[in-house]
């Protein structure tokens, strides 16, 4: 019987890493949260390759719950002027697993801004409508290979009923390794979702389910995605809450190598917030994540501590 050889399919090059996901024992790709490294290893018995590939889970970070709630366009007539926005974050955090791999753990401080721009409308009182471009990144002190940027357009219909918010979103967006440097895969992302906010005094619970299907020019990346999110909000007092935002999320990839992949994600958090004035606010937050999948390796565990300045013009 062959034993096990370790292949290690070292990206961290100009060469793209589409070029490398057309080797085919390399193949692979990374998506944003999946694995943070541009390198990794990949268990092979034989010749077929039997193990890894890369693009996988978002993470709980590629997942904004603000996006889903009610915003003060709901209010407004319909037949009003569309308005623009601009939409915001940057947090400096600590995590104790740089590469979200299993074995191999590396602590770890990264930089992450993320910006969109907006556009919200309504077609009728109850039909709302927004379109938007965002981009983000993440960028390490020491893991280099960690970095990865994103850059996304999309288009957001929202029926609200009954309070009930019913959604369907299109997002086309573009992967890269390293900060913008060699653009990985590009996706088509199909969503529906379910959302709304519950108050009982102080306190407003904010469920969301969203369903999202991924089409992409790499067969590795294609797969479904569930997502269960619950977001909490404890107001202590007008500027101070006490929030939280546990999730679990589900992966079941369709294509190429990754097929017949199915991951699952569980992500609990709890933070601190202040709110400077009603559009700027600082969250400080401790965020447990793991991950099981059928394919061992792409097992992982990651601690992540900071503070998350927010901010909305």
């Amino acid at each position: 019987m062959d034993q096990p050889v370790i292949l290690k399919c070292d990206i961290n090059t100009p060469q793209s890493l589409r070029s490398v996901a057309q080797n085919p024992v390399c193949a692979a790709a990374s998506e944003v949260g999946a694995m943070r490294s541009s390198g990794f290893v990949l268990p092979v018995v034989g010749w077929p390759v039997l193990g890894l590939l890369s693009v996988g889970t978002a993470g709980a970070a590629d997942l904004d719950l603000n996006e889903f709630r009610t915003t003060p366009i709901a209010a407004v007539p319909y037949y009003s002027a569309p308005s623009w926005s601009v939409v915001g974050s940057i947090s400096p955090t600590f995590t104790d697993n740089a590469l979200f791999t299993r074995d191999n753990r590396k602590s770890d401080i990264y930089y992450e801004p993320d910006v969109s721009v907006r556009l919200d409308g309504n077609l009728t009182n109850d039909l709302s409508y927004r379109l938007y471009a965002r981009a983000q990144y993440e960028a390490f002190s020491r893991e280099k290979d960690g970095n990865f940027a994103v850059a996304r357009m999309g288009a957001r219909l929202t029926e609200n009923w009954n309070g009930w918010r019913f959604s369907a979103i299109y997002e086309n967006r573009y992967d890269f390794d390293g900060v913008y440097r060699d653009l990985a895969f590009t996706s088509h992302d199909v969503m529906g979702s379910v959302a709304r906010d519950f108050r009982f005094d102080n306190t407003t619970f904010s469920p969301l389910l969203l369903l999202t299907y991924r089409f992409s020019d790499l067969a590795e990346a294609r797969r479904w995605r569930f997502d269960a999110v619950l977001g909490i909000e404890v107001k202590l007092d007008p500027r101070w809450s006490i929030v939280s935002t546990p999730l679990f999320e589900a992966y079941w990839f369709t294509d190429g190598l990754n097929s017949g992949r199915e991951d699952q994600l569980y992500s609990v958090d709890v933070g601190l917030k202040y709110n400077f004035a009603s559009n700027v606010s600082l969250t400080t937050t401790v965020l447990y994540e793991a991950r099981t999948s059928n394919v061992p390796l792409r097992r992982y565990r990651d601690v992540r501590i900071g503070p998350r300045l927010d901010f909305a013009f």
